[in-house]
């Protein structure tokens, strides 16, 4: 009887006929070993289901996936039970183990894909969360740190010029490189901030690279010799004299290479090195090279010394700072376009180089004049200035230093409602405004003055703020802002930010 079905066997498959008590009437032995006559039901217990699928209606049933274990062969297999007549019912049992089990195992796996899936999503959400509120820890916290620094650098150019004796003088310039080293950490904590949230923008401007590399020498020559080593720079003559860049971030990757090697450095040299690589198309490209005698750094860490936080220890380290200058240095270079590299060995110095790219200006000393010269300030005519501010160390150090000018007079206001009432009340030419203020911020005001009738709604504003994103300097300039200042900020910066405003 089962020989037509024999085209259809192999090792898959077995044919087993059975009378309706589940007799084994015949069978091959293809995959489960049989003997004919007895009942399939002692083969295994699902067989116990013959006797209800026999008084049925249906001639065929199927079963997918069903697990037979027999004399300890465990297999998955499909069954199909057919009932052939009233004598007899076939059953076709194809083993598909190997099937299954490779369905089970992708299935396990992709489950598990899913699960280290939603885990790393979760992961990432948590290490975001923990970002968003260390960068705003860090900006409300600078920001708290910012007033009182401003306060103190404004009354330190003050007390230059009242008639110090020279000890008080030597005090004084113990004070001015403390908040200036203060200043230095907390720009570069928050750069770190602006960097890992990518708000930290380049700002191109025409700049003078041999009034830029003079101003820094000037520095850390005298830095370099206080602690009795030699400092040497090589300028190549060769060099645009005016370059279009970000003037600032150049003299900070310069700077932080610099106090590295002088922190660095106990004995022998540190060295400045500007050269150019080529000029091609009013494009110039700059080698810049800080090279030193010091302590040296071992090849293993080369990979690792740019990234924040990390500070490779040293006998000769005198250096208090956070880890983050060489990481600064390598996002701003990136962010330039150049590359750094680093050459160094244990007990032999080190030395950092970078390559930048220019544009070459055709800025000149001749047309600076002519500039200069239309924007002269009229300085025998007092300007009334209005300053929003509620600090009030901020209030009396810029009230002091505008009054020590003889240009111009001064109004203090620290809430946001009587902004609008004092501009319409008073000939103000000026407004200075901070983003201290709680209950208004910069972009209403702004908003609310130009919205005023003439001539009150084209009184310029100057901001003061302790942060200044990208996106706040674009907020700020579209409600009609015409200077940013950000805290903390010295004498010169204030008055050339007022005088260039007013002129």
């Amino acid at each position: 009887m089962l020989d037509r079905y024999k085209a259809y066997q192999n090792h898959k498959f077995q044919y087993i006929s059975v009378d309706p008590t589940g007799v084994i009437l015949e069978s091959d032995h293809g995959i489960f070993p049989v003997t004919v006559q007895t009942k399939l039901q002692e083969l295994h217990p699902f067989f116990e289901i013959l006797s209800s699928l026999h008084a049925t209606e249906k001639q065929e049933h199927q079963f997918s996936c069903i697990n037979l274990e027999v004399h300890e062969n465990a297999l998955i297999v499909d069954l199909v039970i057919a009932l052939q007549d009233k004598d007899s019912i076939l059953i076709i049992i194809e083993n598909l183990s190997s099937h299954y089990t490779s369905y089970q195992l992708a299935a396990q796996s992709r489950n598990e894909s899913v699960i280290n899936s939603q885990v790393l999503e979760l992961k990432n959400e948590y290490l975001l969360e923990k970002e968003r509120f260390k960068n705003n820890f860090i900006a409300n916290f600078s920001h708290e740190l910012r007033n009182p620094l401003t306060a103190s650098i404004i009354f330190g150019d003050l007390l230059d010029n009242s008639g110090l004796d020279a000890s008080q003088k030597g005090y004084l310039d113990i004070i001015r490189a403390a908040n200036k080293d203060l200043k230095h950490k907390i720009d570069d904590i928050l750069d770190i901030s602006k960097i890992e949230s990518g708000k930290l923008i380049l700002n191109t401007t025409v700049f003078n690279l041999k009034a830029l590399c003079d101003e820094i020498v000037g520095t850390y020559r005298i830095l370099a010799h206080e602690k009795g080593l030699e400092f040497q720079l090589d300028y190549d003559k060769k060099l645009p004299e005016f370059l279009e860049g970000d003037a600032f971030r150049i003299k900070q990757i310069i700077t932080n290479l610099l106090t590295n090697a002088i922190a660095f450095t106990t004995t022998g040299h540190v060295k400045l090195a500007l050269s150019l690589n080529y000029m091609r198309a009013k494009k110039a490209n700059l080698h810049i090279v800080v090279e030193d005698t010091g302590c040296g750094i071992a090849k293993k860490h080369h990979d690792t010394i740019f990234e924040r936080f990390l500070k490779i220890e040293s006998d000769a380290l005198d250096s208090q700072g956070p880890g983050l200058g060489l990481a600064i240095v390598k996002h701003l270079i990136t962010q330039m376009e150049g590359n750094i590299k680093v050459d160094s060995t244990l007990e032999e110095g080190a030395t950092f180089s970078c390559n930048l790219n220019f544009k070459i200006s055709d800025y000149s000393p001749s047309l600076k004049d002519e500039l200069l010269s239309k924007q002269t300030f009229t300085s025998n005519e007092k300007h009334h200035i209005l300053l929003v501010e509620d600090a009030e160390l901020i209030q009396l150090s810029i009230l002091k230093l505008l009054a020590a000018t003889g240009h111009f007079y001064v109004s203090i206001i620290s809430k946001g409602e009587d902004l609008v009432p004092s501009v319409l009340d008073h000939d103000v030419a000026l407004i200075l405004i901070s983003n201290t203020i709680q209950d208004v911020s910069i972009t209403d005001a702004a908003s609310a003055i130009r919205k005023l009738p003439r001539p009150y709604k084209n009184t310029p504003i100057i901001a003061l703020t302790t942060q200044a994103y990208k996106e706040d300097m674009k907020r700020f300039k579209k409600a009609g802002v015409a200077h940013t200042i950000t805290k903390p900020f010295d004498e010169n910066t204030l008055l050339e930010a007022i005088y260039g405003v007013l002129s």
